[in-house]
């Protein structure tokens, strides 16, 4: 076989928490990337995946260990290499052209070249007639095919996306992972290795030839599968499925594991250092619904129960996991006591049980520890946020924030002042001690 494109080698990444807890979020990586491939990263949340792909592109250092390009050491910015963003990434005061030909601002070309190369691109994602619209008159899927054309107008020889299609609806997405399989597939295409982050099994399945499947805490490689189906795949074919199923039993032997986890390490109060699954708390009750229906169920008769993909139905679990709603004894989802009682209680009975189980969380008692040192108990939205980066530097600050305020609030905890961006006290005394 030629020389892989990209060689990683015992790859580590660590970071240092607010508290000085030493994070190591990549754990000897070991990795090739060949030309004309598609290789997807897939994995449960929180597990290194999207820092695995900033690190290939040189956009964030490693500890230790090496990637090679080429046979050579890689420093800095890969310039081979360009990245679709998952939030599109568009300057809202250029237009659809201008975006694109930013992506060429640092090339060495003449500027009848320059124009030709962003018209080419133009047409090669089905932009043709918008080229003077702005992102503002754009749809999801519009702004996120401007995102691609600006990566594609480099000519990169290993195209990168971080999660391209999860901003968008379903139609949408599946018309442009189409598009990219197209582009791929081209004889004439200037695409040749792709390497994308993604949530979705099925859509790992879909696209990829090579499917990379990590584990967490720390992030490390599980499995490297071959994906030998032709183009275009049928979702329905024996091989898919058996694929599928695979991947399914790894990802999730690495969320919800047959033996117990390690105790995390205990902040000053006393509680385990642990940030929360980004998931909306109505999933999370709808769960408990599911399960009184129909009692305890394997993790995959329950995917199947509530239509929801894995990995996502994966991030419910563990928020029910966290409030002591669920056990998961061999990868069985049974509801405990305290999901029996928080299902039977009327509305002010579930926002009080609720109060008392957030206040047992990391991350809501930093909170509220906030709030009382604070004379006005408010905390500004930025200095939280700076809190939750600096304790969860892997993690999304934005998102966790988002999380925290739609929990806290149902449980009439705090509130968040979009006017003012702040978060502000609402109930800071213990449910018993209130009443």
């Amino acid at each position: 076989m030629p020389r892989p494109l990209i060689e990683i080698r015992n790859l580590f990444q660590s970071f240092r928490s607010a508290s000085g807890q030493e994070s190591e979020v990549l754990h000897d990586i070991n990795l090739d990337l060949h030309e004309h491939e598609i290789v997807a990263i897939l994995g449960p949340s929180g597990c290194g995946k999207s820092s695995l792909l900033r690190a290939i592109l040189g956009l964030e250092p490693v500890t230790s260990g090496q990637i090679l390009y080429r046979g050579t050491p890689q420093v800095g910015l890969n310039p081979s290499a360009s990245l679709v963003f998952q939030n599109f990434a568009l300057f809202p005061w250029l237009t659809v052209q201008e975006n694109i030909a930013l992506g060429l601002s640092h090339a060495t070309l003449p500027a009848d070249a320059r124009a030709q190369r962003v018209r080419s691109v133009i047409q090669s994602v089905g932009l043709q007639g918008s080229e003077e619209a702005y992102p503002k008159e754009l749809s999801g899927g519009m702004k996120q095919r401007v995102g691609l054309a600006r990566a594609l107008a480099v000519e990169p020889e290993i195209l990168c996306m971080d999660e391209p299609f999860s901003a968008l609806d379903v139609l949408t997405s599946e018309t442009l992972r189409n598009e990219v399989i197209d582009l791929y597939t081209r004889e004439r295409s200037p695409v040749k290795t792709i390497l994308m982050v993604t949530h979705s099994i099925s859509e790992g399945l879909f696209m990829a030839t090579r499917l990379v499947v990590m584990g967490a805490h720390p992030g490390s490689i599980r499995a490297v599968i071959d994906n030998p189906l032709p183009y275009p795949r049928d979702e329905h074919a024996p091989l898919f499925l058996e694929l599928s199923n695979r991947i399914h039993a790894l990802i999730t032997q690495t969320v919800l594991p047959s033996d117990p986890a390690p105790p995390a390490v205990a902040s000053a109060g006393g509680l385990p250092i642990q940030s929360i699954p980004t998931v909306s708390l109505s999933r999370t009750m709808g769960l408990l619904e599911v399960l009184e229906n129909e009692g305890g169920l394997e993790l995959f008769d329950l995917a199947r129960n509530v239509d929801i993909d894995l990995t996502q139905l994966l991030l419910v679990v563990k928020a029910a996991e966290l409030l002591h709603w669920v056990s998961t004894p061999e990868g069985r989802v049974e509801m405990t006591p305290g999901g029996r009682e928080f299902l039977a209680a009327d509305v002010a009975g579930r926002k009080r049980l609720l109060n008392r189980s957030l206040r047992q969380i990391y991350v809501f008692d930093l909170v509220i520890r906030g709030l009382q040192a604070s004379p006005s108990h408010e905390l500004d939205e930025n200095t939280l946020l700076g809190q939750l980066a600096l304790t969860f530097p892997r993690e999304r600050p934005q998102r966790i924030l988002h999380t925290l305020v739609a929990w806290a609030r149902y449980a009439e905890l705090f509130r968040y002042s979009a006017p003012r961006r702040v978060v502000h006290g609402l109930n800071l005394l213990a449910p018993e001690s209130a009443g």
